[in-house]
């Protein structure tokens, strides 16, 4: 620029105003640029995407997710909050599973776990017991390890209408009877539902759960079939807020992680399942692909199971997820097995295919940004999904087989009363013609 043009710091140059409008339309025209607007095609898939959702149930909330995700979740039920606290795990392993296909996997699972042996207990069978409490309710009890002769695993097996759900809890020290009472008492508390109708309790999957606990903490997972993209949820119900917000947090382990190479591509308040909430959406890059992970956390000042702590994770780009056969009958048995007796699920490492080449994200920046927020916009609380928790104090004790006799038959004494006038306590067959209740006292 040559001298005629520059702006001196006393007074502006005549043309001054020009040049700055000039300067002032590029930015603008540049800005514009950097926001393009999106493709016919980009508004076509956001459209198949968001415009026919399913609504899945998300511990006392709901969730929307477009029609053809799937996935499922677990949770983790506490019961008191100090360091003696009791705790039970409960997973839904299938839907749709009949009688026969539970037996199945029940055998499969026992043999399996009492195929291996306990080299510190006289090569006992890792299998403790297996028992049948009713043809939808089986126990199995099995050592935790070989190091803790006393520390056993229990799992309860449930058909709940067609759904398989498993609960697990352990005992120490030999002390078994509590932890097999509170898992029967759990059992008669768990309700095939649909999300909607999900009403009082912990909703998880097809089933809800309507126990009095003090803490749940649950994570669950959802995907399109053979996708780069997926969705990942952490709910704890009591936990406080983190001390540093997202906005702060973001910058710190970007630069940790990815030595501050990333692009940030949005950041800001929101209101996530009525609570306020931040979100955090970048994009970063190696040599071999892109991808781009969305990060949303609520915040409340008074944690309860009706006001849960969420955090909430989309990611695309990466490991792309293997396709599934359809007509292949999901495995009930695999992904909740021991580690002691899951062997020979997998092949050797030498044995191995190697690993598939990284993928760019099949979503657009503006895709994916489209789906994020309407799905962040359909999480919402139910209403009624905490009960009110009964009163210890309260005495609801009812009368006893005695007393409800008893008090039969004074009130068919005080019917009979009115029916024959001469019966009246206190009476006689005189006071017929002028009757008085037996109600209005003989002092008035």
């Amino acid at each position: 620029m040559n001298s005629a043009h520059r702006l001196s710091f006393g007074r502006l140059h005549p043309k001054a105003p020009q040049l700055l409008f000039m300067c002032l339309t590029v930015a603008l025209l540049t800005g514009c640029a950097a926001f393009k607007q999106p493709s016919e095609q980009e508004k076509q898939t956001v459209h198949e995407l968001t415009s026919t959702m399913r609504t899945w149930a998300l511990g006392r909330g709901l969730i929307d997710l477009p029609a053809n995700w799937s996935g499922g979740g677990d949770v983790k039920l506490y019961y008191g909050l100090g360091a003696d606290h009791a705790s039970v795990e409960v997973r839904v392993l299938g839907e749709n599973v009949t009688q026969e296909r539970f037996d199945a996997a029940l055998n499969e699972r026992a043999r399996r776990i009492a195929a291996v042996k306990n080299d510190e207990q006289q090569d006992a069978s890792m299998l403790v017991s297996a028992r049948l409490e009713t043809p939808q309710k089986i126990w199995l009890q099995y050592f935790e390890s070989t190091e803790v002769p006393d520390t056993f695993v229990h799992e309860f097996h449930l058909l709940v209408g067609d759904a398989y759900v498993m609960l697990r809890a352990v005992s120490f020290n030999g002390n078994t009877a509590p932890v097999e009472d509170r898992l029967l008492k759990l059992s008669k508390e768990i309700f095939k539902v649909t999300p909607e109708t999900a009403g009082a309790g912990f909703a998880l999957d097809s089933i809800v759960i309507r126990s009095h606990h003090d803490q749940e903490i649950a994570s669950f997972d959802f995907s399109p079939p053979a996708s780069d993209v997926s969705l990942s949820i952490y709910i704890n119900a009591l936990s406080p807020d983190d001390e540093e917000r997202l906005h702060v947090r973001t910058p710190k382990d970007g630069q940790i992680f990815l030595a501050g190479d990333y692009e940030n591509l949005r950041a800001r308040k929101i209101t996530l399942a009525g609570m306020q909430a931040e979100e955090s959406l970048i994009g970063f890059s190696d040599d071999t692909h892109r991808q781009i992970l969305f990060v949303s956390e609520n915040y409340r000042d008074n944690p309860s199971l009706a006001r849960p702590g969420m955090s909430i994770r989309l990611s695309a780009g990466g490991m792309k997820g293997e396709s599934v056969d359809p007509n292949e009958p999901e495995d009930l048995v695999r992904w909740t097995l021991p580690q002691f007796a899951n062997k020979g699920y997998e092949l050797p490492l030498w044995q191995q295919p190697a690993s598939p080449e990284p993928v760019n994200p099949s979503l657009t920046d503006y895709e994916a940004m489209a789906v994020w927020d309407a799905i962040l916009k359909s999480v919402r609380i139910r209403y009624g999904a905490v009960a009110p928790r009964p009163d210890p104090e309260a005495n609801i004790r009812g009368p006893s087989v005695k007393e409800a006799a008893e008090s039969k038959r004074i009130l068919h004494e005080f019917i009979a009363s009115f029916e024959n006038p001469s019966h009246v306590p206190g009476r006689g067959s005189a006071g017929a013609t002028g009757m008085r209740s037996p109600c209005v006292s003989n002092e008035l």
